[in-house]
């Protein structure tokens, strides 16, 4: 749940004491080591301690939700580190499994195998070039450059 401000704290404790309930009627525990609080590092947040069933909850610096990587600064070069890596892998895995590399099949391969990884949950962690993030866009486009080597009659592009 994504407060605005500081002084609606009081919203998350309630709700904690409303899941709290819950778990007494539907006699189901929440597991308190997977809960875990993820402070926003701006607007001077105060960084409030929240319990569950009177155990403090962890606070985290990132978490992992749905495959993408959020950081408590809202910065993603995590997660599009992650993403180059596990598309750089499918490439290797291509080159040991595939021998045919004629255009046609190549470009089929890339766009079942490789793009998915590379834009995965693009619309949320985007990397703009007026936020200064070249390094992290050029990164991305290595990992085309590299499987666009492999094409035959394209490597010497």
């Amino acid at each position: 749940k994504l407060i605005g401000n500081a002084s609606s704290c009081g919203n998350i404790k309630d709700d904690l004491e409303q899941l709290e309930k819950w778990e007494k009627i539907w006699l189901l525990k929440f597991n308190e080591s997977k809960c875990k609080v993820l402070h926003l590092r701006f607007n001077h947040n105060p960084l409030n301690e929240y319990t569950l069933n009177n155990n403090v909850l962890e606070v985290s610096e990132q978490e992992k939700d749905l495959g993408i990587i959020i950081s408590d600064t809202l910065l993603w070069n995590d997660q599009i580190k992650q993403c180059v890596t596990k598309a750089n892998q499918m490439i290797c895995w291509i080159l040991r499994n595939y021998t045919l590399r004629e255009k046609s099949v190549m470009l089929r391969v890339y766009k079942a195998l490789i793009r998915p990884h590379l834009e995965y949950g693009v619309q949320l962690w985007n990397p703009s070039p007026e936020h200064g993030n070249w390094s992290l866009i050029l990164s991305l486009e290595s990992v085309q450059r590299r499987f666009t080597r492999l094409i035959d009659g394209m490597g010497q592009l």
